[in-house]
């Protein structure tokens, strides 16, 4: 019988099982939350009571049960008690011992009649740091420890001291992995975020460029700067983009696809609406265009509002080719989008319905290697499709020398071995092998997702209703694009409007000296990108 229910035990799941933890709803009340600060407690400021805001702290910070969180204890000239917040980790420890902790003990002491008249001085004259902050606000100063500053309190002063002793381990500058180019520059956005606005300051050496700074998440409260070109972006698309960040509403922000997926105009789109990049160089062309970039800290990408379909077929390589070479490579990524969405459906339509359209010897050769098979063409089609779409994914979850094997040796075995067990046709093969390679020739990674979608729903039509099924998917699917807005600019910008130069370089590419307006949906305040003569010295 003690067999019979040990081994029921291993098999079932037993909430009141007497050995086994249970997890029961915990009602009390939380002691400190930031996100009930504001609405339960009054803002609380610094208190001249040195011992009422070191209780604060670590009330705060819950100390010492945070075992990160470093409260050091001191006493200045005339036993004057002071102490310092930082967590450890964040700050770099060198910097707190020779700007702060030695500075301090060489602090003079001053009268009782002017204990309340010399706060600043503590920043102005005795704390060798460059950048150093004097508050009131309890609420600030906690946002500083917690990104990565030091706080100083000292006693009989109604300010503390916030200073910007960051220096957290990062990953340094290296090479872009996406969006890969043979030209320009080989550098690469990290997490860092002002190793960022630096590397986009590096390309545009300009004051007028804008880096305004933005906090998102009720809790996390993550940093991030708004980036754009005060005399060329339109104030109207700034507001707009400041408006939509500062609406958002989360405890938690991790990274800026979270952010783009917030502020995107239409969720369900099969297309995406916002461009993100990890090269500075692309980003510094954008806002030199007349966009909006924003940079987050921790993310190592940027991401460019606003883009238009165009634009996400673009590859950063077009910019440093030269015309007929950049043009050529246009035309392939073209070719390679149109059978990566369309070459299945029109296979299953052509075999399915239109086999007059077929060569008599091609149907000849595509009859007898389907003789054996035993599925229908749609199954048959479905089948290798989605064969070749978890070996994409299962080469991405891998580790990079192994994935690429993964890749093309799965690829390989899987396609021969089905051939050989004649559970598809050698041309299914074919077939698969060309959509799979236009999807890999896709600029924009997210953007192959929207192909993989589209193939899908063209192999359907094309299976109920043959060629007359993809007119119609096309058909709808290009209306439905076609009256979509990102940021007030149509999505198939500058399609609705083609008075300008603007429309030459969305499908092909023009000569840079050529280059002479910005994009006229973007409405910027100066439209001329360059003069009309840019080449001075063709002139005689």
């Amino acid at each position: 019988m003690n067999m019979l229910k040990k081994f029921k035990n291993i098999f079932t799941f037993d909430l009141d099982y007497k050995d086994d933890f249970k997890l029961e709803s915990n009602n009390n009340y939380t002691e400190y939350d930031v996100r009930n600060e504001k609405k339960e407690e009054e803002k609380k400021y610094v208190s001249e009571y040195i011992e009422e805001n070191l209780s604060y702290m670590k009330k705060c910070f819950s100390y010492p049960i945070n075992n990160d969180i470093i409260i050091r204890e001191m006493k200045l000239k005339e036993n004057r008690k002071a102490f310092l917040v930082f967590i450890d980790g964040m700050v770099d420890t060198d910097m707190v011992d020779l700007a702060i902790i030695e500075c301090l003990q060489k602090l003079p002491y001053f009268q009782d009649d002017e204990v309340y008249k010399y706060e600043e001085e503590i920043i102005d004259k005795f704390i060798s740091h460059s950048q150093a902050m004097a508050t009131d606000e309890m609420e600030v100063i906690i946002e500083e420890i917690n990104f990565g500053s030091c706080a100083v309190f000292v006693d009989g002063f109604k300010k503390g001291f916030s200073l910007d002793v960051r220096s957290w381990g990062h990953r340094g500058i290296d090479k872009p992995e996406t969006e890969q180019s043979i030209y320009g520059p080989q550098e690469a956005f990290a997490e860092m975020l002002r190793n960022n606005t630096a590397l986009v300051r590096k390309i545009i050496k300009s004051e007028k460029l804008i880096a305004e700074g933005i906090k998102i998440g009720n809790v996390s409260k993550t940093r991030g700067v708004l980036l754009y070109i005060s005399d060329i972006a339109n104030e109207n698309l700034v507001n707009e983009v400041r408006r939509r960040l500062k609406s958002i509403s989360m405890d938690y922000v991790i990274s800026i696809e979270e952010v783009s997926m917030m502020i995107e105009d239409k969720t369900f789109m099969l297309t995406n609406q916002i461009m993100l990049t990890e090269r500075p160089d692309r980003a510094a062309r954008a806002l030199a265009e007349g966009r909006v970039v924003l940079i987050l800290n921790g993310s190592p990408r940027a991401m460019i509002l606003p883009t238009n379909a165009f634009e996400l077929t673009h590859a950063v390589s077009d910019d440093y080719l030269r015309v007929p070479y950049a043009n050529m490579a246009r035309i392939i990524r073209l070719i390679a989008m149109f059978f990566s969405i369309l070459l299945p459906g029109i296979y299953i339509a052509t075999t399915l319905y239109h086999q007059e359209i077929i060569p008599t010897y091609l149907l000849y050769s595509i009859s007898a290697s389907r003789e054996n098979v035993p599925f229908p063409s749609l199954l048959e089609l479905l089948l290798m499709d989605i064969s070749f779409e978890m070996i994409r994914e299962a080469g991405i979850r891998m580790p990079s020398p192994i994935g690429s094997t993964l890749g093309i040796v799965g690829g390989l075995i899987l396609g021969q071995a089905a051939v050989n067990a004649k559970i598809v046709s050698p041309i299914m093969i074919i077939v698969i092998a060309i959509t799979g390679i236009g999807s890999f020739a896709t600029v924009d990674y997210a953007l192959s997702w929207t192909y993989r979608i589209l193939r899908i729903s063209f192999i359907l039509l094309a299976a109920l209703l043959g060629y007359f099924g993809i007119a119609i998917g096309i058909f709808v699917y290009s209306v439905y694009i076609g009256r979509q807005k990102n940021f007030g600019t149509p999505f198939l910008s500058p399609l609705p409007k083609t008075n300008n130069k603007s429309m030459n370089n969305s499908l092909f590419v023009n000569a840079i000296w050529k280059r002479e307006k910005r994009p006229d949906f973007l409405n910027t305040k100066n439209m001329d990108e360059e003069p009309e003569v840019s080449r001075k010295w063709k002139i005689k």
